[in-house]
């Protein structure tokens, strides 16, 4: 049996062919590629599971969005019900797999980190709101804008939790 890897999502698909869709994001056939070597390490195989969940969080919340705005209330909250158990899924391949580290100093280094990439988050988003409005894109820009807003209020919160750490 040969092995196909989904070059969108990192799914791995054991098969004489590559499926028609990818199962987990739904890309085609085309975005697979036979994996040649004898087998992916644990850390690939976990790379790639982390990569699906995350995949699969953004997917069903916007299906769940997207529901809502249909009026199907219900079928919004079981898509966003799903999507936070992915991203729990996601989560403990993160923590099991001690890629946040298994101490307190390396918490306190991943805290400094996130507190640099949500400064940085909200500074290309507010980016992304002024492109959006220079191309009339009204809706898109005002989405930007809050979520550049709340990348700013999410690093005050990780600067909050970095001086708990460090009391």
């Amino acid at each position: 049996m040969k092995r196909w890897k989904c070059g969108v999502c990192g799914y791995v698909h054991t098969g004489d062919s590559a499926p028609e869709r990818c199962p987990v994001c739904g890309a085609p056939m085309s975005k697979f590629t036979e994996v040649k070597e004898e087998g992916m390490s644990l850390s690939e195989y976990i790379n790639a599971q982390i990569n699906g969940e995350a995949w699969e969080v953004t997917h069903y919340m916007a299906a769940g969005l997207l529901a809502d705005e249909l009026g199907y209330a219900n079928v919004a909250e079981t898509l966003k019900s799903i999507a936070q158990e992915e991203a729990y899924h996601g989560a403990n391949y993160v923590f099991r797999s001690n890629e946040l580290g298994d101490n307190k100093e390396a918490l306190v280094e991943f805290v400094k980190k996130m507190i640099d990439a949500e400064i940085g988050a909200h500074k290309m988003k507010s980016e992304g709101a002024s492109l959006a409005l220079a191309e009339g894109k009204d809706e898109i820009a005002a989405f930007f804008k809050i979520s550049a807003e709340d990348e700013a209020r999410h690093s005050k919160m990780w600067k909050w939790a970095l001086k708990e750490l460090e009391k």
